[in-house]
């Protein structure tokens, strides 16, 4: 898609007058819109500890060969700190106020109010352990929580870790009924990780998360489910925590988290039938389509070749009321060049604007 196009999708729908045509530039290849977000690749994990006595302990388990950075961030802001201690797999121990040095290996920071705002995280100072370099083993993080924090989320990242985990959910824009796939990927470097223990949990656009899916191992370290229908009709973005655990093949322990979302799409409309004529000096493009909710819409085209070169676009908004309605988009012949009509591929879309999302895409080959 060229730069053209891309502008013109970001200007509003009050300045199109009229619908819009042109020619993609020379060697442009048409592109599939992307199944699901780009992978999150996480090497690390979160713990959230819910307040059951005053001190809780957090098992980390690492690698080795990374060093490991350790936050601590309290749920709710309090008047007083959140106190934590590193028992190491060695027996060394870095107290409450021990800031620990280069030599021992460990180190500990301390955030006030103002910096971890800052940054974007709520809960008043945190704390931040840094393992200079890890042992193939787990560490334990003894916390203390004053009274009025409810519970604190301990995040463990190994940077340096060869065991990473990709993940992701699709479809990225999903219509009301499809299925919902969860994926994810547990690789030592190169070398795929079999045998881990793979969660996801979804959360709804509300917030309102559901109970943990287990995904089945497929091949070469690759984990999935698919879902008939998400949890509850709930429109919007959809987020997804994954959880995996297991060993790598030297038997060192691991945990990872990784992430993914999706759009949930209101099925606004329907885009059924895609029928072509030529009308004139244009190609028409006709589309079928069931509206549910009423109100402004675009039905975007984009015209490929056999080789799926792109060729041209055109763009139309369309006020449209609820039921069945058919529109229509003229593509100038003199946009598609040399290529004859019948050697089209197109990519059909409407996309609501009142509330942005894609009510609907086909594809056609026309004959």
């Amino acid at each position: 898609m060229n730069k053209t196009f891309l502008l013109l999708l970001a200007i509003a729908p009050a300045a199109f007058a009229a619908d819009l045509t042109g020619r993609f530039d020379a060697g442009t290849k048409y592109e599939e819109p992307a199944l699901h977000a780009p992978a999150n690749v996480s090497r690390m994990f979160v713990r959230t500890v819910a307040r059951s006595a005053q001190a809780e302990s957090v098992d980390l388990p690492a690698v080795g060969g990374s060093s490991m950075i350790i936050w601590t961030i309290p749920a709710r802001e309090s008047a007083s700190p959140v106190v934590t201690r590193l028992r190491t797999p060695n027996g060394a121990v870095l107290q409450p106020k021990d800031r620990g040095s280069l030599e021992r290996g460990l180190r500990r920071f301390r955030l006030e109010p103002g910096e971890t705002s800052e940054m974007g995280l709520a809960g008043g100072a945190h704390e931040v352990v840094h393992v200079l370099s890890t042992m193939a083993a787990s560490y334990h993080l003894d916390v203390e929580m004053p009274d009025g924090v409810p519970g604190v989320t301990v995040i463990a990242a190994e940077p340096d870790s060869a065991i990473a985990l990709s993940t992701w959910a699709a479809p990225l824009s999903r219509q009301p009924g499809q299925p919902v796939t969860l994926h994810a990927e547990v690789l030592d470097g190169t070398m795929p990780v079999g045998g881990a223990r793979v969660t996801a949990r979804l959360a709804s656009p509300g917030g309102k998360a559901f109970a943990a899916v287990e995904l089945t191992e497929q091949a070469d370290g690759t984990y999935s489910a698919t879902l008939a229908d998400l949890p509850e009709n709930a429109p919007g973005t959809w987020q997804v925590r994954f959880e995996a655990a297991g060993t790598n093949a030297t038997g060192a322990r691991f945990s990872r988290t990784g992430s993914g979302e999706l759009v949930a799409e209101r099925g606004a409309a329907h885009l059924g039938e895609i029928r072509t004529e030529i009308a004139g000096d244009a190609l028409r493009v006709r589309a079928s389509v069931d509206v549910v909710l009423p109100g402004a819409y675009r039905l975007d085209v984009i015209a490929a070749d056999g080789a799926r070169n792109a060729i041209a676009w055109g763009e139309g908004v369309r006020n449209l009321a609820t039921g069945a309605t058919e529109l229509e988009l003229d593509i100038p012949l003199a946009n598609l060049g040399a290529v004859r009509a019948d050697e089209l591929f197109l990519d059909v879309r409407l996309l609501g604007l009142d509330t942005i999302g894609v009510a609907g895409r086909v594809t056609k080959e026309v004959d």
